[in-house]
């Protein structure tokens, strides 16, 4: 039963990739306004009720779903953990929101690739950025206190944000490192630049 149940997963997890590869192909040749869920469908080999069995829409679909980050891992954050420095355990956290994604990094490039080419895309991207950065500065003040400045929080979501681009920026470039490598390259870059 439970190699069935391995099977099932794993074939799940081939067909939403499929459409995902498919949604950001499409979007990189027609634009995201520019096609269609059944043009989705007909792309990936499938029937148009599967592409909603596997995502609500097609900003899911081409920018996945939005990150999923461990309840307890949030509550060690807002405790003041796990480091107890507040950049270190941000990023400790950035690797937890992207861990899912970590073996499919050439398409983390492609979809930046897709989104940096397409007005509606970085509108949906704005969006999702600001909820989670709403979120993200509602940790940090109940880590730091109420009195942290939101001017801090929104420069340190900033840089997170920095991170992530020019890691897929060279993920793009250099496939011979993980986009997790990347980030933290990234990171150690900006912290030597900073001296």
């Amino acid at each position: 039963m439970t190699e069935l149940c391995n099977r099932r997963e794993a074939k799940r997890y081939q067909t939403a990739l499929r459409l995902q590869q498919c949604a950001v192909r499409l979007t990189l040749d027609h634009g995201f306004d520019g096609w269609t869920i059944d043009d989705l469908a007909a792309a990936a080999d499938v029937s148009r009720r599967t592409v909603f069995n596997y995502f609500d829409g097609k900003a899911e679909v081409v920018l996945g779903p939005e990150p999923d980050v461990d309840e307890e891992l949030v509550a060690t954050f807002v405790g003041g953990g796990p480091t107890g420095r507040l950049f270190d355990d941000l990023i400790v956290m950035a690797h937890e929101a992207t861990r899912e994604k970590a073996d499919s990094d050439q398409h983390m490039a492609a979809v930046r690739d897709a989104v940096m080419n397409d007005p509606r895309l970085i509108q949906l991207v704005h969006q999702r950025f600001e909820s989670a950065a709403a979120l993200l500065g509602d940790c940090i003040r109940q880590r730091e206190g109420a009195d942290f400045a939101s001017e801090k929080v929104r420069v340190i979501l900033r840089l997170l944000i920095t991170f992530f681009d020019d890691a897929l920026e060279r993920t793009a470039a250099d496939a011979s490192l993980t986009f997790a490598q990347h980030f933290d390259n990234s990171v150690a870059d900006a912290r030597a630049a900073l001296g």
